[in-house]
């Protein structure tokens, strides 16, 4: 994940380099669209037992990262591929029995998500504030040391809302929130991680 949020550093870093006076200038968006948005926020994902009773549940403050690339098709409208997920360290666990009783403690290691997939996104000019949504495969992985396990592929959506104001002619910096939710088979058996995820991120798009 480190390598994640390198790359959003040096897009924030060439979008600050590309300000200039013509920043004031109306801008529209057009051609090729890249946005990169990275944050933090609150994860979680929970599974039934293998019988189906009582359930575990994993949560914790959480990296998130949501990059876009693709094209302007209509106006002020973009369709892109989407990778995005979460990471959690050392997350807090809560274990249900059937008859509602808790045991909590906390997992050593790491959970993470990572998705990809594809979405739009729709701008409302000339505020520069835009609506994305996208669907993707996704994959949960669980760490332990020099040890991890792999989910099998499942399903993930997520909802972004965000602002930006331009930095230059190509380039916009802002924030966005985002809301992401899952449904992941896990592996060797036939129940489901599920969960959501909450998340503020900066972000800065090429467009």
């Amino acid at each position: 994940m480190k390598s994640v949020l390198k790359v959003a550093v040096v897009a924030l870093t060439l979008a600050l380099l590309s300000t200039s006076a013509q920043a004031r200038n109306p801008r529209e968006h057009d051609g090729f669209f890249l946005r990169l948005s990275a944050g933090g926020g609150h994860a979680d994902t929970e599974i039934d037992d293998a019988i189906g009773e009582g359930e575990t549940e994993l949560s914790g403050p959480a990296g998130d990262y949501n990059f876009a690339v693709g094209g302007i098709v209509g106006e002020n409208l973009a369709v892109h591929g989407t990778a995005f997920g979460w990471w959690v360290k050392d997350p807090d666990m809560e274990v249900f029995d059937d008859s509602g009783a808790v045991e909590e403690g906390s997992l050593g290691g790491w959970v993470n998500m990572n998705a990809w997939g594809g979405g739009i996104t729709y701008y409302l000019m000339p505020i520069n504030v835009y609506f994305s949504g996208s669907v993707a495969a996704a994959m949960l992985t669980f760490g332990s040391g020099p040890y991890d396990t792999h989910s099998d592929v499942g399903f993930a959506g997520d909802f972004t809302v965000g602002k930006e104001w331009w930095a230059g002619n190509d380039w916009g910096l802002g924030f966005n929130g985002g809301m992401s939710l899952h449904t992941i088979p896990a592996s060797e058996t036939d129940q489901n991680w599920s969960g959501k995820t909450f998340a503020l991120r900066f972000s800065a798009t090429f467009n």
